[in-house]
């Protein structure tokens, strides 16, 4: 038996069908781990071919992985949630990427949610007692891999999808349990910056917007003593500037550092971009949009996921409102015709497209 297709779940009746279904075809065995649903999960997953395990839930979700990896027969693990769901996948490819020699695990392209581009997840790895799962929230196994790979090992990449809905919609009801988690795990590693930026979006859900900037400005802190720094330094300076930005207050500083420590964060680049139409400095402000304007979100796999509507018809969009304020109408209609053409849908876009039209045209 080659893989095996891992899920830990508690009241995913809404959402395992589809996800189940996604994977048939490509794992030869689904173990299901449910730690106390009350709806139908249970049913819905022995119906979706599972087979179906309990584990009394402990606060740990690195416990219930690792129970899960327990109950796996095949030689590989696939892990994925209740909440998303495979891309269709050619099992022979699959196959052939997971052959290579030497293989301790293999990333795959993740989508962290809708309208977002994807980043490398360690989803693929081998059923090995080695490999287990640590942290009590947001649980890894890259430690393991990474032990493994100082043995000699190597890490593959697949080209396989995993599409995430769990962040989709209103996420309140995890607020509280979230908060206790990341609190418990921050008192065991405090180095992890990801920790950092997560409690800092917990407190903001939760209004507290001073606790929120002092976990940001905590996971910075923590992040310039990484070589090389983390993703989630640049999570955490996006956070602080987005804040900042949509209070008027100056953030060039912070932008400045960030990009420092992430260069190549597109998201720090539109956010820095903006910044700079704020000031406006609308000239290098468009060098940045006009870039990002360019890029392709489809095939862009970054170090973390994007909100693809910084890109395409979304800068388009801002090279139209820079140009605009330049009083360059003309220019500027032509770069709203391009974000309309690439989102007709829009409203927006073709109202400020006959704007900047009618103003092209004005005595």
């Amino acid at each position: 038996m080659l893989l095996s297709a891992v899920l830990i779940v508690r009241d995913e009746a809404h959402c395992i069908g589809p996800c189940l279904a996604s994977v048939q075809g490509v794992a030869d065995e689904i173990v299901v781990v449910d730690t106390g649903s009350l709806d139908d999960t249970r049913a819905l997953a022995l119906a979706g071919g599972g087979r179906v395990f309990d584990f009394a839930w402990c606060d740990d979700f690195s416990a219930a992985r690792n129970y899960a990896l327990d109950q796996a027969r095949g030689s590989w693990i696939l892990y994925i949630d209740a909440d998303e769901q495979l891309r269709p996948y050619p099992r022979a490819r699959l196959e052939r990427e997971l052959a290579e020699p030497g293989l301790a695990g293999a990333t795959v392209r993740f989508h962290p949610r809708s309208g977002y581009t994807a980043y490398r997840e360690y989803r693929l790895f081998r059923r090995d007692p080695r490999i287990r799962f640590s942290g009590a929230m947001h649980e890894t196994i890259v430690p393991a891999l990474d032990k493994l790979v100082a043995e000699g090992g190597s890490i593959g990449a697949s080209d396989l999808t995993i599409d995430h809905f769990g962040y989709d919609g209103d996420q309140s009801h995890k607020l509280g349990r979230n908060l206790a988690l990341l609190t418990k795990e921050l008192s065991r590693d405090p180095g992890r910056v990801y920790l950092w930026w997560h409690l800092g979006t917990v407190e903001r859900d939760l209004g507290r917007h001073a606790e929120a900037e002092a976990a940001w400005q905590e996971g910075l802190r923590r992040g310039r003593l990484e070589a090389p720094p983390s993703s989630g330094v640049a999570l955490c300076v996006s956070e602080m500037a987005k804040t900042r930005l949509a209070r008027g207050e100056e953030c060039a500083d912070l932008l400045a550092e960030g990009l420092a420590l992430a260069p190549d964060d597109r998201f720090l680049w539109w956010l820095q971009a903006r910044a700079l139409a704020e000031q406006g400095a609308f000239e290098p402000a468009m060098a940045i949009f006009r870039e990002l304007a360019t890029l392709d979100p489809t095939g862009l796999i970054g170090r973390t996921a994007y909100d693809r509507r910084i890109f395409g018809a979304g800068a388009w969009a801002e090279l139209g409102y820079c140009a605009f304020r330049l009083g360059r109408y003309r220019e500027s209609e032509l770069h709203y015709r391009e974000a309309e053409r690439l989102d007709p849908d829009s409203l927006e876009f073709r109202a400020k497209r006959v704007l900047a039209a009618a103003r092209a045209t004005r005595p």
